[in-house]
């Protein structure tokens, strides 16, 4: 059985980081791939259905992505003191911060799910005027919201495995988990092998169900001897009121930076209504584009994050700093690749999106600029994740609010509506996004006091 300080080494032995870089972020960016594709075979199946299916399921998810998705970030506090306390080589501390995490997560996922579950169904059908979609939509969520403390476990279980250097695992629980809810909705949808065809709610209860096999498999993993020696997980000793407030507190401004990111989001989509419906769709084709394009950052700035926090708990930030700027070059060099391949290839792209040839034309231009700015983004995520893992989490959250509402929003109304550059003018602003996270958390990286942040 290999030792855990074994995979320590790369920090303390002044190894190469490059490699360790790449160990960390593929799987990441494999398994953020793979949750993308299952999404878009769960909207092909629905759509399979009807119209109002389709519009329920999409109204439904995105009501749910609001307010699940910051809940998880519960899983960066576990993945910046787990990675703290690996690198200061005390093991068996990291029990101790996974075990209370996930009585942390159950008892935030316990409480969400029973208001959301009452909730979501009434607040569906107030928010949309067809009355089918919003009774279908309402059903759907009550299912789907089931699964939030479930889904809460799994993020924490994922950041253990993510902190002590195993991102493979992640991917491989992730891919089980989407093929899972693919072959359930499936069966469940349409009625294959003897199941009753269920419809919409074949999909929310294959979703389900996949859910809990996803955490199954997770739980098997860490309660292997093997897991329980090394690192002294799920012990009574470990439940401390003290270390779950901290994990709390640590993660809170994560999640409040997390819902500010996506009703920011929601904004910037608003804005195209002010410019046409052709637009409104482009930007739906943009951001879809968008999505696959941030996913090698989101996985660099992810294992940027862990090993900072790992050479911060060694108390090597000289090898922190080196990570940073390894992860800095290969997210340009990256970045740059995708852009070119990108823009040589831009019309055919959007093709596969849209047949509409007025939202290609329209969508054409702003492409090139995403494209083009998505380097600086990459670097961006990357200054932020470094920020993040050194564990200044309240930073990070004002400085994000402040981008997003003070620099971000009104340039992207400014150019777009004010000056009537349209959709062009829009992502002029939304490349300004990329430019103003960089320079503000590099800056701060530049400044050096996050080597001192105690945890």
């Amino acid at each position: 059985m290999e030792k855990p300080g074994n995979r320590l080494s790369y920090i303390l032995e002044g190894k190469s980081l490059r490699p360790v870089i790449l160990k960390l972020g593929f799987p990441i960016m494999l398994s953020n791939l793979s949750q993308t594709l299952m999404g878009s075979v769960d909207t092909i199946m629905v759509g399979r259905l009807s119209m109002e299916a389709l519009a329920a399921a999409g109204l439904g998810n995105v009501f749910m992505f609001t307010f699940i998705f910051p809940l998880t970030m519960i899983s960066v506090g576990v993945r910046i003191k787990a990675s703290r306390r690996f690198g200061e080589g005390k093991f068996s501390a990291i029990g101790t911060v996974l075990d209370n995490s996930l009585i942390l997560a159950a008892g935030i996922g316990v409480i969400f799910t029973t208001i959301l579950v009452a909730a979501g169904p009434s607040i569906m059908q107030m928010i949309n005027e067809d009355p089918v979609v919003g009774s279908l939509a309402g059903s759907y969520i009550r299912i789907r919201f089931l699964s939030t403390p479930v889904i809460m476990l799994i993020v924490c279980l994922q950041a253990f495995f993510e902190a002590t250097g195993r991102t493979h695992i992640t991917m491989y629980s992730t891919v089980l988990l989407n093929a899972l809810n693919a072959v359930f909705n499936a069966v469940l949808i349409f009625g294959l092998l003897g199941f009753p065809a269920l419809g919409l709610m074949g999909a929310a209860w294959g979703s389900f169900l996949a859910t809990i096999f996803g955490f199954l498999f997770l739980l098997f993993l860490v309660i292997r001897p093997r897991e329980k020696i090394a690192y002294r997980v799920f012990t009574s000793k470990n439940v401390e009121r003290q270390e779950a407030t901290s994990l709390f507190k640590l993660s809170l401004p994560t999640m409040l930076e997390t819902f500010a990111n996506i009703f920011s989001f929601f904004i910037f989509v608003w804005i195209h209504n002010f410019i046409g419906t052709v637009a409104l769709a482009a930007a739906a084709v943009l951001n879809t584009i968008y999505g696959l394009v941030f996913l090698p950052a989101v996985g660099l700035g992810k294992a940027t994050g862990i090993l900072v926090s790992q050479s911060l708990g060694a108390n090597r930030p000289d090898r922190g700093k080196e990570v940073v700027h390894e992860s800095l070059k290969m997210g340009f060099i990256m970045s740059c690749v995708i852009a070119i391949t990108g823009i040589i290839l831009a019309v055919p792209i959007l093709s596969l999106y849209t047949t509409d040839a007025q939202v290609i034309q329209m969508a054409r231009i702003p492409l090139i600029i995403l494209l083009t700015g998505s380097s600086l983004n990459s670097m961006g995520m990357v200054s932020h994740q470094a920020i993040i893992g050194a564990g200044l989490t309240r930073w990070a959250f004002k400085a994000q609010v402040f981008i997003c509402y003070v620099l971000y929003l009104p340039v992207v109304y400014f150019l777009g509506v004010h000056l009537g550059l349209g959709i062009m003018g829009t992502y002029m602003g939304e490349a300004s996004y990329f430019i103003w996270v960089f320079l503000v958390f590099f800056w701060k990286f530049r400044k050096g006091d996050w080597q001192y942040e105690k945890l």
